[in-house]
């Protein structure tokens, strides 16, 4: 949406420092993480969104927020045990909540004061037990099902004092900078992703207020790409001759667009090859993303279209994964060997706080599939 209303979108790319002439920030300095290059941007509005990276960020800018962080760990596990969503009472009388979600549930999360570094966060032992202890006064068998993998986020909570960490705020502020003498510069911090629609709302009215446009917001009336209208499953299944369950994720995943990606399978029938079994990725839908959708990495495919988070997180999929976008991209052997790498090293840290039983049978399996790229 963004791009087609004009935005150049620069995915893998790291803020290093900001431009400043005076006390106005006048532009940013950015590397480019993957080719090592650096460039200066110009704006009239810097928005500083980097969520919990917020207080970093305008503290490069010479501004200042402060955000009381907090670690939220959750397991997966690889099936839907329910599919309920509920909530759980934990040990300590906090709420948990137990929901399906794709092909898996999820379980969490924990709450606790983080003050360390964003792009490193630890997940002990204490948290899992502490999740399926909670668990097991709702579900007595919960430790008989596979614990796929957890993961940690960090929520960026504004500042308060004397507050257990599950009372402070979720609410938001906008904060003008210009009000401690920094100009251009803005930050949306606080807040959680329900509410991320009317949190950019009240960012951008203050950065055009500032700017002097008289615009009303929209995005509340208007559909996101692909919404505009309803397409029906059976008939593109008999239109395609594919799986009403293909298309039905495709539909989901990317509403009317998908029909650029089943008009590929269409075009040329080996791009509707399976390559992750677990999800139902099919090629033609990696080929979609790396074209017009800024994927430059596995992960990247990754988190658009689940590729490699089934049951086998990525030891039947990853390699081909790699290769397509080797091909794509221009990459030899040995970069996609490394990438393949990476890829599976990056889903190692969310199995490794849970490995036991059948997860480590896995994990042996895994080991002897990718023993070469040792």
């Amino acid at each position: 949406s963004a791009k087609e209303a004009g935005a150049e979108i620069r995915n893998h790319t790291e803020v290093t420092g900001f431009l400043k002439k005076g006390q106005r920030v006048k532009g940013l300095r950015v590397k480019d993480k993957i080719s090592g290059r650096i460039d200066d941007i110009e704006a009239k509005i810097i928005v500083n969104a980097a969520g919990p990276w917020v207080a970093k960020m305008a503290k490069m800018a010479g501004a200042s927020v402060k955000l009381r962080p907090s670690r939220g760990v959750q397991i997966v596990f690889e099936r839907r045990i329910s599919n309920l969503g509920m909530t759980i009472t934990a040990i300590d009388g906090r709420p948990l909540y137990f929901i399906p979600h794709e092909h898996t549930t999820i379980l969490g999360t924990t709450d606790d004061d983080y003050f360390g570094d964003p792009d490193n966060l630890p997940i002990y032992n204490d948290d899992i037990e502490y999740l399926l202890t909670s668990a097991e006064m709702v579900f007595p068998d919960i430790r008989r099902y596979r614990r796929m993998r957890a993961m940690a986020g960090l929520r960026p909570s504004l500042f308060e004092w004397g507050k257990v960490e599950e009372d402070v705020s979720r609410e938001f502020e906008v904060f003008d900078h210009e009000k401690e003498g920094i100009q251009g510069f803005i930050t949306i911090a606080g807040g959680k992703l329900a509410m991320h629609r009317l949190m950019a709302e009240k960012t951008i009215d203050l950065a055009c207020k500032k700017l002097e446009i008289d615009a009303k917001c929209r995005t509340h009336t208007t559909p996101l790409p692909g919404s505009e209208e309803k397409l029906d499953v059976i008939t593109l299944s008999n239109k395609f001759k594919l799986p009403a369950y293909i298309i039905n994720r495709l539909l989901f995943k990317y509403g009317t667009r998908a029909i650029d990606i089943l008009n590929m399978i269409k075009k040329d029938t080996y791009h509707g090859n399976l390559i992750c079994n677990c999800e139902a990725v099919t090629e033609a839908e990696l080929r979609y993303c790396i074209r017009n959708e800024w994927a430059l990495t596995v992960d990247d495919l990754r988190r658009r279209t689940r590729l490699g988070m089934g049951p086998c997180q990525g030891m039947r999929c990853a390699s081909m994964a790699a290769a397509i976008l080797g091909y794509e991209l221009g990459w030899n052997s040995a970069k996609i060997k490394e990438e393949t790498v990476k890829f599976l090293q990056e889903r190692w840290k969310g199995k490794r706080p849970l490995l036991d039983g059948a997860q480590i049978t896995q994990e042996e399996l895994n080991q002897a599939v990718y023993y070469n790229f040792k």
